[in-house]
């Protein structure tokens, strides 16, 4: 047997023997026995400390089938140990006959979080996809009260996402912000405005993409099919805390694959206490997932965010991320508007031509780039005949070289904070790699608007 094959057995052995809380002596007597069995030797038990439960999980999926046979023998004998079988133990259990020897008729996963930014709740069973799935969601719509009704009977909460909006647009968005602003009372009513329309806007699809992918760098949710996700418990590895899920895919039939797995979860565990939030007019809900979604919202990590160029206020700001762009004169910050214009169109080329035509042609575009500059200068407080030559390199190029630092100040907070940068492509046209759908201005005090939509924008841009 492979090192990794006894680090993996230990890293579950010890998740079974420590997820009901109770270390039980009977328990630590049949770690004995599997260490002899398996010759599971310290150097085994320290690179344990290491794997994560999916780590575990998907080096045994290696093994041949006979190992797989006897092992969940051996973890179901841990979890009765002590001659119960605790709720955490029945969900991990789950989780390893699930991903070893039972076929449920779709595929299955285990996913580790680290969770040192956000907490997941236990006893929640969650939808996510990366791509919307018009039958499967259909079929959710259609059997919502009978599917919400099995997962409660087994003890859990059924988290839809769309239902969740349906709840935030039953209140009224006035009543939502002062919510939001009495229990972060630290955050900016724009970032608060912008929050209050995500959770009314809230989609399974971008959620998982947006703020499961980006903010909690867990790349999975970036490609994940339709699926069902059960926390099965936590881990500490190397000190860190981390959440482990099940993820059942639905193939066709979302009432019969989650049947399924709670069926296959009754046979170690049998629920004794319901799980009900009720959602009620007047009634705002702030524990469970509700919360979650607050949390992961409010998380300044890997956001990704628009732009709002506001010349009256003389700054620069990302509100999703609650961030301004910092210690820049108007000259930067003109410049960055002007790019973030001209990238919607391929950007601009600085690159002098050789041949007197085209020479005549770069001249005049030269002077058109030149202009709209200086317009936008003056829109940020300067005087138009003062602003600085952008067209001479050794003038543009510390400018662009201050936007980049000041930028990458924001990596932390913003996802992917270098597509927020001005760079030179393959083709020498320098711009930003963000959407123009990002890319926004402010007409006036609130009127936040594309920047493709504002007339005023518009008429600089055709220059």
């Amino acid at each position: 047997m492979k090192q990794a094959e006894r680090a993996s057995i230990m890293r579950i052995v010890s998740d079974l023997i420590e997820a009901d809380g109770i270390i039980d002596t009977r328990e630590l007597l049949f770690l004995d026995s599997l260490r002899e069995k398996y010759g599971i030797k310290k150097e085994d038990e320290i690179l344990a400390a290491s794997y994560t439960f999916a780590d575990a999980l998907n080096e045994l999926q290696k093994s041949d089938d006979s190992l797989k046979h006897d092992l969940i023998g051996d973890f179901n004998q841990v979890a009765m140990s002590d001659d119960y079988c605790a709720r955490e133990e029945a969900l991990l259990i789950l989780a390893l006959r699930c991903c070893l020897t039972i076929n449920i008729g779709s595929q299955v996963s285990v996913l580790s979080i680290d969770t040192s930014n956000i907490h997941f709740e236990d006893a929640q069973i969650l939808y996510v996809e990366s791509e919307y799935d018009e039958n499967i969601n259909e079929q959710i719509q259609e059997k919502f009260r009978e599917i919400a009704a099995e997962i409660r009977l087994a003890g859990f909460d059924f988290v839809y996402l769309p239902k969740l909006a349906e709840h935030y647009n039953s209140i009224s968005e006035t009543d939502l912000l002062q919510i939001t602003d009495f229990l972060y009372p630290k955050v900016s009513y724009e970032r608060l405005q912008t929050i209050v329309n995500q959770l009314r806007e809230l989609s399974t699809e971008r959620f998982c993409k947006d703020q499961l992918a980006a903010k909690l760098n867990v790349k999975e949710f970036g490609m994940i099919s339709s699926s069902f996700m059960i926390k099965v418990g936590d881990s500490f590895v190397n000190d860190s805390l981390i959440a482990n899920f099940l993820i059942v895919e639905i193939e066709d039939d979302a009432l019969g694959t989650i049947r399924a797995i709670l069926d296959l979860m009754a046979e170690n565990y049998h629920n004794l206490q319901l799980n009900y939030l009720k959602e009620e007019t007047g009634r705002f809900i702030f524990k469970g997932f509700y919360k979650q979604i607050f949390d992961i919202l409010m998380l300044r990590k890997g956001v990704k965010s628009s732009v709002v160029v506001d010349p009256m206020r003389e700054q620069i700001f990302f509100p999703e991320a609650d961030v301004k762009l910092e210690k820049i004169h108007r000259r930067e910050k003109a410049l960055y508007a002007l790019f973030l214009l001209e990238s919607a169109s391929g950007g601009i080329n600085f690159n002098k031509p050789e041949t007197p035509k085209q020479l005549e042609r770069y001249e005049k575009r030269m002077k058109a780039v030149m202009r709209k500059y200086q317009i936008i200068y003056k829109k940020f407080g300067g005087d138009e005949e003062k602003a600085p030559n952008i067209i001479i390199y050794e003038i543009r190029a510390p400018m662009i070289a201050l936007l980049k630092r000041q930028l990458m100040k924001l990596n932390d907070v913003l996802y992917h904070a270098e597509n927020y940068i001005i760079q030179r492509n393959l083709y020498g046209n320098y711009g930003v790699k963000i959407s123009p759908s990002l890319c926004n201005c402010c007409e006036d005090m609130n009127d936040v608007k594309l920047m493709s939509d504002s007339e005023d924008w518009k008429r600089i841009s055709a220059l």
